[in-house]
């Protein structure tokens, strides 16, 4: 009698455990569908801010786990918002991300593959004006549309931002730039507005955010999208009091003079972190917090040497998920429920979530290779049903679900991401079926880039 009269306590309490968990799921997805139609009919306008940082790792943020580096503000931003662990740039280098985050596309469709260097033949080579960004999207919607920051899209000004959609320009074209003097790789300066060669006193990563800041507050009125495109932590490696060391006719190291490196890359950071506080404050401060979008990002992995990936394998340049899986945080006051979602995230995705939120309506929907993850930002999805495919130099990958394949100088390997995160175990023959499948999307997303565009960036 005792036994079964436990047995009845444990069957009532598991129920009414369960019982309570279901009802607070459902309560959370009606919540998320009522806010969700409630922007769509009722506040169609909201303003966007995308954040890019410059080979920041997946082990720099302290809310990603990092013990040296503080960063308050962008962990206020993950607490108040979604925190993902399985966002992906779409590039393992700079300009291919870049390019696939404005078109929404593959990279490869507009000829982006690699990076385009400031040295050489591919200083001539850009962006098409003939490629669609959602600057122009959103542009031809009534939207201010402005970029602070990094391009490296094209030297040349028939491919700078202002050629792309975008109303306002203060920044850089090439790869990087000296934080202080703004001489490029190549020696040539390289600091503009608009079309216009700017000179201006500061540290770079301190313009980007005034830049900002004086973008929003002119454009309170109306909805805006600024695209903040941060140096750091990119070499040289400078801090704010550290001196410049690119000028016109002199040999410097790529790295910079700075000794202590870690510590100048510590506080290159840490300075990012400061500005986006200034950034959320001025949106607080203006009553825009709550119809402003905030997604915070990085555009590939750290290169390893001062950087820091935590587990996973590999480093900027290679197709390890040390290479392209980042930091990513969506935080949109009132409309996106704190958390953390592991759903599978690319940089071309923000592009028609941007214009799925801002009404829609666009024949260009169409075309997009990125889709709308309002879904999972708004609690009502989890996850999405799709491959992804990353290609570079001589490797290719390919992701689905907890699957990655990866083809490289002739090596075919397959990783169970779910329990091998850190890439150690080859499993390959293990799964001939699973790695035949994806062999085959890898296969015939080739032959669907091949022959659009050539690569003319390395």
């Amino acid at each position: 009698m005792v036994n079964q009269l436990k047995e009845f306590y444990y069957l009532h309490k598991n129920f009414k455990e369960r019982a309570m968990k279901q009802l607070s799921s459902l309560f959370i997805m009606i919540q998320s569908i009522l806010l969700f139609n409630c922007h769509n009919h009722g506040n169609p306008s909201p303003n966007f801010i995308i954040i890019m940082a410059d080979d920041l790792g997946y082990g720099e943020l302290s809310s990603y786990g990092s013990k040296s580096i503080q960063t308050p503000h962008i962990d206020r931003l993950a607490k108040e918002g979604l925190r993902f662990t399985d966002y992906h740039s779409n590039g393992a280098v700079c300009s291919p991300t870049r390019a696939a985050l404005l078109t929404g596309q593959y990279q490869q469709r507009s000829g982006l593959e690699g990076v385009i260097y400031v040295k050489g033949e591919t200083r001539q080579v850009g962006m098409e004006t003939s490629t669609t960004t959602f600057a122009e999207l959103l542009q031809a919607k009534g939207y201010a549309t402005g970029i602070m920051g990094k391009w490296h899209l094209g030297y040349k000004k028939e491919y700078f931002p202002t050629r792309h959609g975008f109303d306002e320009f203060h920044g850089y074209v090439s790869g990087n730039v000296d934080y202080h003097t703004r001489y490029d790789n190549a020696g040539i300066y390289d600091w503009w507005h608009n079309e216009d060669s700017l000179v201006e006193e500061g540290y770079v990563t301190d313009l980007i955010t005034g830049h900002g800041i004086d973008f929003i507050k002119k454009n309170r009125d109306r909805p805006f999208c600024l695209y903040l495109a941060h140096e750091a932590p990119h070499s040289p490696y400078q801090g704010r009091n550290d001196p410049g060391i690119r000028f016109p006719g002199k040999e410097f190291s790529y790295d910079g003079s700075v000794e202590d490196k870690n510590r100048a890359y510590k506080e290159m950071v840490e300075v990012m972190d400061e500005g986006i506080g200034r950034i959320m404050a001025t949106l607080k401060e203006l009553e825009l917090d709550d119809n402003t979008l905030v997604f915070f990002c990085s555009d590939n992995g750290a290169v390893g040497k001062y950087g820091d990936n935590g587990k996973l394998r590999g480093t900027k340049t290679t197709l390890w998920e040390g290479g392209h899986r980042v930091p990513a945080i969506a935080r949109w006051k009132g409309h996106i429920f704190p958390g953390t979602s592991d759903a599978t995230v690319m940089s071309f995705d923000l592009a028609p979530t941007m214009i799925a939120l801002s009404g829609g309506g666009t024949d260009h929907e169409t075309t997009f290779d990125g889709i709308n993850i309002s879904p999972v930002l708004f609690g009502t999805a989890t996850s999405f049903d799709r491959a992804l495919v990353w290609r570079y130099r001589n490797q290719s990958a390919v992701r689905k679900d907890r699957w990655k394949l990866m083809v490289e100088e002739g090596d075919t390997l397959l990783f169970d991401l779910a329990n091998d995160l850190s890439e150690k175990v080859n499993i390959v023959r293990q799964h001939p079926a699973v790695a035949k499948e994806l062999a085959g999307v890898l296969g015939e997303w080739n032959k669907g880039v091949r022959g659009v565009v050539e690569q003319k960036t390395e």
